[in-house]
């Protein structure tokens, strides 16, 4: 029996955009079994294809009752880093991807036009992605539910990346994401402005899973993290967290949860702000979604009480808002923050980064809530799994070993399995 046949639909979506073709294939059952699935998968299945390849996978556990089952991993090698690199997609990325039916999606090849993905029901379907070219992320996604068939999920390329911007990032929804290593950059390349994930279906998982969750949930519940919940208190424990965080705290917020996670690490927010550019408008409220830690705080390094409009505008245009921060000033106003904004995107500057080595494996994104050594097995634990790795990271009480009892409660299975996963978290942290 195959312990991971609840876990998977054991599909693999394969799509050539150079000549508009589409199939579905099997998933090699004994890749599976050596590698487990996320980015570990991602990494095997890529040796079969092109070098300019892009694969999109999920963990086992994706979509699952484990808790903070949200993860779809991103593989690809980097046109910004110049090596393979694992973008950690979340909020309901994966859940839905393997809800439509494929467990992982490759993407080869360039479109001869601009191209959006949609996948529901084990199909996938190459749309013309008509006028969305350069449309801010929000207008994009607003025309997308107009024209387009019906999603849960989208993962888009904004107007930054349209333009050849090298500071671009791929968006969940309009929210934005941990892209920080080029996803947004190699889509663009291969004219593929979208995925949308219908995520209409499901899986069986096994049976004792939900209770298997609660307990888990009880693990973590006298846990202090587990009580200080949101954006901020993740941002607090980050080095300049603080001192960014000072620039929320009068916002109107509500603290925001990825698939299946018990204790949320975003935050909602409202604000009131007036565009210094178009002074006849008076006041408008806006609404964000703060999940991308690093790059708030390197943004309000900058931008101080500003950050609020200048990540709004980051988030239009489909933007880093770490990579922006390197370029605009310090001290400015609004005004002048707003206007270097629009400067990277019309100048289009090269880009330059000091992220460390692992950082850049893992997408660069991925706050340092634990360091060193632990926060690598941690990451390769989560990036395997499919489980959020800001979770894991919160709550390292969580043993690989409780993960794994979600697939198989055989102890013979289980050691196997234990084995297996050290093996591939060695493999994906060796230097290439």
């Amino acid at each position: 029996m195959n312990p991971f046949q609840p876990f998977y639909n054991m599909k693999i979506g394969v799509v050539d955009l150079s000549v508009s073709s589409a199939e579905v294939i099997p998933l090699d059952q004994e890749q599976v079994s050596r590698y487990l699935g996320g980015a570990a998968m991602n990494s095997a299945i890529l040796e079969g294809y092109q070098t300019d390849a892009l694969v999109f996978g999920t963990g086992p556990l994706t979509g699952s009752f484990a808790p903070a089952s949200s993860l779809m991993i991103a593989s690809f090698a980097s046109p910004i880093f110049k090596r393979l690199c694992h973008v950690p997609l979340m909020l309901r990325t994966g859940p839905d991807m393997k809800f439509s039916g494929v467990d992982y999606l490759v993407v080869k090849g360039t479109a001869p036009e601009q191209s959006i993905l949609h996948v529901n029901h084990g199909k996938l379907r190459i749309l013309p992605a008509g006028n969305l070219q350069h449309m801010p992320v929000p207008e994009a996604i607003r025309e997308l539910k107009k024209t387009s068939p019906a999603f849960q999920s989208v993962i888009l390329m904004g107007p930054a990346a349209d333009r050849g911007v090298p500071y671009a990032s791929v968006s969940i929804g309009q929210n934005g994401s941990l892209d920080k290593a080029g996803l947004a950059s190699l889509m663009a390349a291969k004219n593929l402005k979208g995925i949308m994930l219908g995520g209409t279906d499901g899986l069986p998982f096994n049976r004792d899973n939900p209770h298997q969750g609660k307990e888990l949930e009880k693990i973590i519940s006298t846990d202090k993290n587990f009580k200080h919940r949101g954006f901020h208190s993740v941002l607090k424990k980050l080095e300049g967290g603080k001192d960014a965080g000072k620039f929320f705290k009068a916002s109107r917020k509500k603290d925001m949860a990825c698939y299946h996670c018990p204790s949320p690490c975003m935050t909602h927010v409202r604000y009131s702000w007036q565009d210094p550019r178009n002074k006849e408008i008076q006041n408008s409220e806006e609404g964000l979604l703060l999940l991308d830690h690093a790059g708030c705080i390197a943004l309000a390094k900058k931008v101080g009480k500003n950050i609020l409009p200048a990540l709004r505008a980051c988030l239009h245009y489909g933007l880093d808002p770490a990579a922006v921060a390197e370029m605009i000033p310090e001290g400015g106003t609004m005004l002048e923050y707003l206007n270097a904004i629009d400067k990277v995107m019309s100048d289009n500057p090269p880009r330059t980064t000091d992220v460390p080595e692992t950082y850049r494996l893992f997408g660069g994104g991925i706050p340092p809530i634990l360091t060193g050594d632990l926060w690598e097995k941690r990451i390769g634990l989560a990036m395997i799994l499919g489980v959020c790795p800001i979770f894991l990271l919160r709550f390292p009480q969580i043993t690989d070993a409780a993960l794994l009892s979600f697939i198989s409660a055989s102890e013979d299975v289980l050691k196997t399995m234990q084995e297996r996963l050290s093996s591939a978290i060695s493999s994906l942290l060796s230097p290439l």
